[in-house]
């Protein structure tokens, strides 16, 4: 078989997986001229189920798959759609009965779609995929090394199969796609290790780990909540102080189960095997741990220090580092796929402009800046989080922060392709410049609640699509093929909204920290851009001397004060003028 493999190609992609097949696609799609060749160590049949993490995505990566590489048929049949993100947020029972814990995620599923993704069965049927669309694939074939070469140099790739003699293959592009391995990023001297540790065990688990099981019929008000034993198809989060643990159903009818942990809070020795992992899981997680004595567990896996960044991912010579082999965010939220998806855009991008002869240097040092930076800022604001999981109040907020950012100022740029044009992403960038520090701010503010927080604050279930403003802002940023003229003007919108989501947010805050300060806001319109937990500061830094003219904030106030139990702010009673007696 080896002797009728094309050994001179355009593109040579090193790995089969999530990343390097989606691009295998892609480049077909958007470039059928160029062969295109994908080199793996594994064979068809990939296993079901038991295969490899990463199987969440959000909206953003299924719109790249459904739309931009014209799979939306097959992610409907193939697997299953997402009921958005969940949590379950610690209570102070020790988390014994799950009906008692506030929960955070949607009653029912959301107009655009996302999905839970079998890797096994994706990575076989798109191994199918490749090949019907054009692309070389090399099964069973180990790279042995990889000879990177500068200007138009051919790069060359050494190559074995197995039982047979190594054979060398010439590319004008090669893709490093091979995962943890990165070989490019380590033969280069690339890559980036994170100060923060953060560390992850999993295992999937033969049949339906239904959450809804985990409560009895007879509470029909917690089942009620989310019709029709729904939260299955949930991304479902359980969460407690500088923890979660992760349950996505797979299509296959089992269940994927993981632990993710800062090591300042739980370090992996005492979760990093099987047996260790299950005795955690009693000790913090005793409902799910019960419960998981009903199912056979079928594998098991483990990785320290999952995070890591680069110094650069794209070379105008003729290289890219695309999924894990070059950036790995924090995997709260699920944004592995939205990056692999921003990475493989940009490759397909590269080499089409290579091709026409009119690639720099300069346009392949933008686009590598753009992934590492997203990943960086995706990474900041996510791993803030493990120090505030513990506190519901403060995490439940942050979440409808966070979500509603990503639906502002990440999404759109997919939806919208404005990464890949220079001038448009200058001009989207422009329109919401404000936004990297109200959002460092923020994060200030949450991580400042999480300390000083009372728990005034309750709630016991939040649909984070109830508010119909970020219904209608998700509906609308969401949108392709928008002029750029209407891309700046939702940014604006998006703006706009942030900022009245600070104020609200922030007033929140002091209700539930400084209960005693909480009447000093009352009819008065803020700066979104001084605020702080520190009342001593307030007038220092402005909070009182507003940028703008005061809006009717109630769209806001009305849905969040009414889920999270807002008090009526009330002047300390050693503040009060007490009249003098007649």
């Amino acid at each position: 078989m080896a002797g009728h493999w094309n050994t001179d190609v355009d593109v040579a992609i090193c790995g089969g997986g999530f990343a390097g097949l989606l691009l295998a696609r892609q480049m077909r799609l958007q470039n059928p001229e160029a062969t295109v060749a994908v080199i793996d160590r594994l064979t068809r049949p990939l296993p079901e189920a038991a295969f490899k993490i990463g199987e969440s995505t959000v909206e953003l990566a299924s719109y790249y798959m459904r739309d931009i590489l014209q799979m939306a048929d097959y992610m409907d049949q193939a697997h299953l759609r997402k009921l958005g993100l969940r949590f379950f947020f610690s209570d102070d029972k020790g988390n014994a009965d799950v009906a008692g814990r506030p929960e955070y995620g949607l009653s029912n599923f959301a107009t655009k779609p996302s999905y839970q993704i079998d890797r096994g069965r994706f990575e076989n049927d798109m191994r199918d995929m490749i090949v019907a669309d054009g692309a070389q694939l090399m099964e069973g074939t180990r790279i042995l090394g990889v000879e990177i070469n500068e200007g138009e140099a051919p790069h060359v790739v050494t190559y074995q199969r197995e039982g047979e003699e190594p054979q060398t293959m010439t590319a004008r592009w090669v893709i490093d796609a091979s995962g943890r391995k990165q070989m490019i990023q380590r033969q280069l001297g690339l890559s980036k290790r994170r100060e923060a540790d953060h560390n992850a065990v999993w295992f999937r688990v033969d049949g339906e780990f239904n959450v809804d099981d985990l409560v009895p019929a007879s509470d029909t008000a917690w089942h009620d909540r989310v019709p029709g034993r729904k939260r299955w198809f949930s991304t479902n989060h359980f969460v407690g102080n500088g923890y979660w643990v992760w349950i996505i159903p797979l299509a296959s009818g089992k269940t994927s189960i993981g632990i993710v942990a800062d090591q300042n809070y739980h370090p992996l020795e005492t979760f990093q095997t099987r047996p260790r992992a299950l005795e955690w899981l009693a000790k913090h997680e005793p409902a799910l741990a019960r419960h998981l004595e009903n199912f056979e567990l079928l594998d098991f896996g483990a990785i320290k220090n999952y995070s890591h960044t680069s110094s650069r991912v794209f070379s105008a010579d003729g290289w890219a580092c695309i999924g894990d082999a070059g950036v790995f965010a924090d995997p709260m939220y699920a944004p592995g796929a939205d990056l692999v998806s921003f990475a493989c855009c940009c490759t397909s991008w590269l080499v089409a402009e290579d091709m026409a002869g009119r690639l720099t240097p300069a346009m392949a040092e933008e686009k590598s800046r753009f992934i590492i930076t997203l990943g960086e800022l995706l990474t900041r604001s996510l791993q803030v989080n493990y120090h505030i999981l513990g506190n519901p109040q403060a995490m439940a907020t942050k979440l409808f922060w966070d979500i509603t950012a990503g639906w502002a100022f990440v999404q759109p740029l997919m939806f919208g392709q404005t990464f890949l044009d220079s001038a448009k992403h200058a001009k989207i960038r422009e329109a919401s410049k404000n936004f990297f520090f109200m959002s460092l701010q923020m994060n200030t503010l949450f991580s400042d609640w999480r300390d000083k927080g009372k728990g005034i604050l309750n709630f016991d279930f939040i649909d984070y699509l109830e508010v119909p403003e970020i219904r209608a802002m998700r509906e609308r940023n969401l949108i392709p093929n928008k002029s750029i003229e209407d891309l700046v003007e939702d940014q604006h919108l998006n703006m706009r909204l942030m900022e009245d989501m600070t104020l609200v947010m922030f007033r929140m805050a002091v209700a539930d920290c400084l209960p005693e300060h909480a009447h000093k806001l009352e009819g008065r319109w803020l700066n979104p851009f001084a605020i702080s937990l520190n009342p001593d500061e307030w007038e220092e830094r402005g909070l009182f001397k507003p940028r703008s003219e005061p809006r009717d904030l109630s769209y806001l106030t009305d849905p969040l004060y009414a889920m999270f139990n807002v008090p009526e702010p009330t002047e300390p009673d050693e503040a009060r003028q007490v009249a003098p007696a007649a």
